[in-house]
C-alpha cells in the first residue's frame, strides 16, 4: 500500500483528485490538507510516497493563497528542515498558467513534476494515474524482492554478555563490532570458514535474561540482518540423571513452562494447571543433530581444548524438550512439577521459547529454522551456582561452530 498527501485549498480539485486515485486502487492511504501549517505537520508525522502540492496555498485557513507559500514549503522539504520527512515523490499542481511558467524551473531543478490542472482536459488525470500506478508497482516489486532475500547465514543470540557472548566471540570469525543508527544493541559480524565454506554470521546478547528480552532481540536480528538460521547458545539448567556439567542440550521441543492457569482447589489451595504451548525443531536440523550424538571425536576435541582441563566427565549431547520459564529455578519441587507434564525433559532456561516464537511468527523471509544449543551449568536445585557457566558457555559455542561448519546446509 502506498500513502499520498494532497495539499490543496480547492475542495473541487481535491474531490477530482480523490476520484482519480480511488479508480486506481482502494488500497491507498490518502490524506488531505488545505494549508501549509497542517501540511508540515502531516509530513512530520508521516512518511508519504507522494505529495501532490498546490502552489498557491494559504499558510493557515482563512489566509490568502499565495504561490510563494507553496514554493517555500517545497524548499523546506528539499532542505529537510526541522523534522520534515521527505516524501519519495512530489508533484506540483496548479490551475494557473502563470504559476506553471514562473515556477517551472524550481521543480525541474529538483527533478519534480509540475502539472497543469484543467477540468476540461484529461491530461492531468493521465499523468497522476501513471505516477501512482508506477509507485504501486515499484513498491510491490521492492516488497517481493525483500521477501526472498537473506543477508546473513546465521544469527546467534545469547542472554548474557559474559560468559555466553564472550564464548561466541572467541570463535574464529574475524569479528567486527557494528552499531546501527537508533539502536542501542551492539552487534558483532564475522565469517566462519572451513576450506571453501564461508558462513556469514552476526551475534548479539540481550540486555537481560528472559523470554521477552530474547524475543525482542531475535526480532531485531531478523529485521536488521535477515539470517537463514537463528540459534541461541549459552547456559541452561539440567535435569538430574540426564547429563553432566557442560553437556550440550539440543531443544527439539521448546515450550513455555509458565503457560496455564492458577486455580483454587476444593481445599482452598492454589494449584497451577499447565497449558504448555510448544514449538518443534525443524525436522531436517533434528536429523543432522542426532547424527552428531555418536561422534566422540569432535566432542572429545571440544573437551580437550577447555583451558582449565578440570572436567572429569565425558562430554555428551542430549536432544529433547526444553522448558522456558519466567524465572530462574532453584527448587527441585518446581522442576519436578514441570517433569510431570514433560517426561523426556532435558533442561530448563528462560529464553529458548521466546526465540522460537519470534522466529516462527516473523514476516517473510522468516528464518528457515530456529535452533537452541545450550549446555548444562547447574541442575536447578539449592546447590545451583555460577561455577560451571564458563565451561557450559564454551561447550555450547564450540558445538555450534562445529555443527555450522560441518553439518548445516546454507545453500538454500
Amino acid at each position: 500500500m502506498i500513502s499520498v498527501l494532497i495539499a490543496d485549498d480547492n475542495q473541487n480539485k481535491i474531490k477530482n483528485l480523490r476520484k482519480v486515485i480511488s479508480e486506481i486502487s482502494t488500497d491507498i492511504n490518502l490524506d488531505t490538507t488545505t494549508n501549509v501549517i497542517f501540511a508540515k505537520r502531516m509530513i512530520t508525522e508521516n512518511h508519504y510516497d507522494l505529495l501532490v502540492l498546490d502552489l498557491a496555498l494559504p499558510m493557515r485557513d482563512g489566509d490568502d493563497p499565495l504561490p510563494i507559500n507553496g514554493i517555500n514549503f517545497l524548499a523546506d522539504i528539499n532542505r529537510g528542515s526541522g523534522k520534515l520527512k521527505r516524501p519519495f515523490h512530489i508533484i506540483g499542481f496548479s490551475a494557473f498558467d502563470e504559476h506553471i511558467t514562473n515556477f517551472k524551473e524550481q521543480f525541474e531543478t529538483e527533478l519534480w513534476s509540475l502539472i497543469k490542472y484543467d477540468e476540461t482536459n484529461t491530461s492531468w488525470r493521465n499523468q497522476i494515474s501513471t505516477k501512482i500506478q508506477y509507485l504501486i508497482k515499484s513498491k510491490s516489486d521492492l516488497s517481493s524482492y525483500n521477501s526472498k532475500q537473506y543477508d546473513f547465514d546465521l544469527a546467534i543470540i545469547t542472554a548474557l554478555r559474559n560468559p555466553e557472548l564472550n564464548s561466541i566471540l572467541k570463535l574464529e570469525a574475524d569479528w567486527k563490532t557494528l552499531k546501527l543508527d537508533k539502536d542501542s544493541t551492539e552487534y558483532h559480524v564475522g565469517v566462519f570458514t572451513k576450506e571453501d565454506k564461508r558462513i556469514k554470521v552476526v551475534a548479539a546478547s540481550a540486555p537481560q535474561m528472559g523470554m521477552v528480552a530474547a524475543a525482542v532481540l531475535t526480532t531485531k536480528l531478523l529485521t536488521n540482518f535477515r539470517p537463514k538460521y537463528i540459534v541461541m547458545t549459552g547456559i541452561a539448567g539440567g535435569v538430574k540423571g540426564i547429563g553432566n556439567f557442560g553437556d550440550i542440550l539440543i531443544s527439539d521441543i521448546a515450550f513455555d513452562s509458565g503457560s496455564g492457569k492458577i486455580k483454587t482447589s476444593e481445599q482452598g489451595e492454589q494449584e497451577f494447571s499447565p497449558d504448555f504451548r510448544s514449538i518443534n525443531l525443524n525436522a531436517d536440523l533434528k536429523e543432522s543433530l542426532l547424527s552428531c550424538k555418536g561422534s566422540r571425536e569432535f566432542l572429545n576435541e571440544i573437551k580437550s581444548k577447555w583451558v582449565l582441563n578440570n572436567m572429569s566427565s565425558e562430554l555428551n549431547i542430549h536432544v529433547g524438550p526444553l522448558a522456558s520459564g519466567a524465572s530462574v529455578l532453584e527448587n527441585q519441587k518446581a522442576l519436578d512439577q514441570i517433569k510431570i507434564h514433560s517426561r523426556k525433559l532435558i533442561g530448563i532456561d528462560m529464553e529458548t521459547y521466546g526465540v522460537f516464537y519470534a522466529a516462527e511468527n516473523f514476516i517473510k523471509p522468516k528464518p528457515i529454522a530456529a535452533l537452541s544449543i545450550k549446555s548444562i551449568s547447574d541442575f536447578g536445585d539449592k546447590e545451583k551456582n555460577d561455577d560451571y557457566q564458563p565451561y557450559a558457555s564454551y561447550t555450547s559455542a564450540s558445538f555450534l561452530y562445529y555443527f555450522a561448519l560441518n553439518k548445516m546446509d546454507f545453500d538454500i
